[in-house]
């Protein structure tokens, strides 16, 4: 018998690192051959910056008068929140077809699984990011600071949509079918980014609206964003911490997700099984 010795922390760390990077391939090369949820990505942001921008956008006021500049970082981090829904299907379609099962028995980390189809997640969405770029260029908007401050708030975004990432790992792991991991991921994602400074000053809401709209995590992260961009904010919001503070809050709120979220679709992955 072949004595095999533990491997060392440098060991262990390798193989955490190349059973993560064989997860991401095996989700990216999953979403290669479904171009159907591809071209659909793609066209999305198209939609919405149609429909906001000039369907609605006509009739909406906003601080500065350039609404789709002011849109577009809003639809920047509303993307994010839909990514966590996609995130959440892809798990709870896994967890249902048994491939969580067979994966589990495979000697591998026990968290590569999780942290692929995350990182996958990110790196499948960044064709969608570049169509919405895209668009917003057409449109007018342009970002007003230096190119730092510009690539801080796409990195900011990305911190912000991995966390959300796993959101959906939380939620696919959790339910029982992959349509009620989408039905049950996409309300969060929709209260979020519609009772918010995302498509309108909260200002012009109702007082009791309003103070939703204002102390919503999804206000601080397009406040983040339209402060590093440099394009108009909403009106102040004198006494709300995290729209005086955006880009520390939406640091700090997606460290906190990943805290959470991780450590919960950890533990949850070792112990469900269908």
């Amino acid at each position: 018998m072949i004595a095999v010795e533990p491997l060392d922390a440098a060991g262990r760390v390798r193989f955490a690192v190349a059973d993560v990077l064989t997860s991401v391939r095996r989700y990216l090369t999953r979403a290669s051959r479904q171009p159907d949820l591809l071209v659909g990505s793609l066209l999305m942001p198209i939609v919405f910056v149609v429909l906001f921008g000039y369907v609605f956008g006509s009739s909406i006021a906003v601080p500065g008068g350039d609404y789709r500049s002011y849109l577009m970082s809003g639809l920047f981090a509303q993307t994010t929140l839909f990514a966590s829904a996609a995130v959440a299907v892809a798990v709870a379609t896994d967890m249902k077809e048994g491939v969580i099962d067979r994966l589990k028995t495979l000697p591998i980390t026990r968290s590569s699984v999780l942290l692929g189809r995350t990182l996958a997640g990110v790196l499948t969405g960044l064709p969608s990011l570049a169509v919405m770029i895209g668009c917003a260029l057409v449109v007018g908007w342009r970002p007003q600071h230096g190119i730092g401050e510009m690539i801080g708030a796409f990195a900011l975004l990305q911190l912000f949509g991995f966390a959300m990432g796993w959101v959906g790992v939380v939620i696919g792991l959790h339910t029982r079918s992959p349509e009620s991991a989408d039905a049950i991921a996409m309300l969060p994602a929709f209260l979020l980014g519609f009772v918010s400074n995302v498509f309108v000053d909260p200002a012009r809401m109702p007082s009791w609206l309003q103070a939703l709209a204002q102390w919503n995590p999804m206000s601080a992260v397009v406040a983040a964003t339209r402060q590093l961009f440099g394009t108009a904010q909403a009106t102040p919001a004198h006494g709300v911490w995290s729209l005086e503070h955006p880009v520390v809050t939406t640091l700090a709120m997606a460290l906190l997700l990943l805290a959470v979220c991780v450590t919960i679709g950890v533990r949850r992955y070792a112990r469900v099984s269908r």
